[in-house]
């Protein structure tokens, strides 16, 4: 892990984040960042504890809440999954594409598994134009909201020529022979009606699977990762000269056995995996007492992440613990995965 980080870097709002270099545009697959509570407006609830645990397997977050007004306190708690736009330089990781829960967000309140309302729109924004909302479009013509996926090309492609002129014409979709492409973007909000009661503490807690981002092989060597990209990588995941020396190392061993041919070893079959985790901007302010777990899945996998006063657990996992603290940034996390597939 970065040693050397200066702060934990954890990003407002909800990001795309994509490959810094330019040598992994062929083979990757951006990963896009969920997270943050927001609640409705209110100066009495108290952001006692935030638990953060982030795997490329899942991430689950626990947030102790206190309401310390006299009077119990409905409230809408929101989670905001990452906007999805139909056309991107890159393939975007979508965990359940067919799903409108497209990444599986489960909630609970107290411990008990519960529901929570998933709302839907579909916008279109032309270059230099105002925004306008399609939902009730592209549902009168069965067609998906999400504009990523077999189904809503599929869905497109049925369509009568009238019906398809009507995404055409408007710029909402590109249609070039059999190529099919969905401009619009999805923005999706789970929402739930929550009490809080009088002076007393509740625990909401959140799940999802995340977006995982990757690229084959691994771009750590001096050829391939300079200048800007390095700059970049260094900002964004505080790959510090320990990391870098130990991922050059790898990429060397990988290039070794290419050049000699035959099957490649296990242990070489490396890429990177890089995934987030985004912190809403209208947080709760200070939170009494923050956790985050960060778990590399593998004990030989290399990672880094920005974080100052983190701490090696275990074999696979590291710890950061802070009080009466104030995210602002994003979670990112760069793994150089040598289990490709497991």
């Amino acid at each position: 892990m970065s040693t050397s980080a200066k702060a934990l870097l954890l990003s407002a709002g909800l990001a795309l984040a994509l490959p810094c270099s330019g040598a992994l545009a062929d083979d990757s697959v951006a990963n896009l960042d969920a997270g943050g509570l927001v609640l409705g407006k209110n100066d009495q609830i108290e952001l006692r504890a935030e638990d953060v645990f982030l795997s490329a397997k899942q991430i689950r977050v626990a947030y102790r809440l206190y309401n310390k007004d006299d009077k119990d306190l409905p409230l809408a708690v929101s989670f905001a999954l990452p906007d999805i736009t139909g056309e991107q330089d890159l393939a975007v990781a979508i965990p359940d594409p067919g799903s409108a829960n497209f990444l599986n967000f489960q909630t609970k309140v107290n411990g008990r598994q519960t529901e929570a309302t998933l709302e839907q729109h579909a916008f279109f924004t032309p270059d230099g134009g105002q925004e306008t909302e399609i939902t009730d479009l592209l549902k009168g013509l069965n067609i998906p909201l999400m504009p990523l996926g077999d189904a809503t090309v599929a869905a497109i492609r049925q369509l009568s020529a009238e019906d398809r002129a009507k995404l055409t014409s408007t710029g909402y979709a590109s249609i070039e022979g059999d190529s099919v492409t969905p401009l619009w973007t999805l923005r999706s909000t789970f929402t739930r009606q929550q009490v809080f009661p009088a002076r007393k503490e509740v625990l909401l807690q959140h799940s999802f699977t995340p977006s995982v981002g990757t690229a084959s092989g691994v771009y750590f060597d001096k050829a391939n990762l300079t200048g800007e990209s390095l700059a970049q990588y260094q900002k964004k995941y505080c790959t510090d000269d320990g990391f870098l020396r130990a991922a050059d190392l790898l990429t060397k061993r990988i290039a070794e056995a290419k050049a000699k041919g035959g099957e490649m070893p296990d242990d070489l079959k490396a890429q990177q995996t890089y995934f987030g985790y985004a912190i809403a901007k209208d947080s709760l302010g200070p939170v009494g007492r923050f956790d985050l777990t960060i778990d590399k899945a593998f004990p030989d996998n290399l990672v880094s992440f920005c974080a100052d006063g983190a701490k090696k657990i275990s074999s696979t996992r590291y710890e950061l613990k802070k009080t009466n603290y104030t995210p602002d940034r994003n979670i990112d996390v760069l793994i150089l995965d040598k289990h490709v597939g497991k």
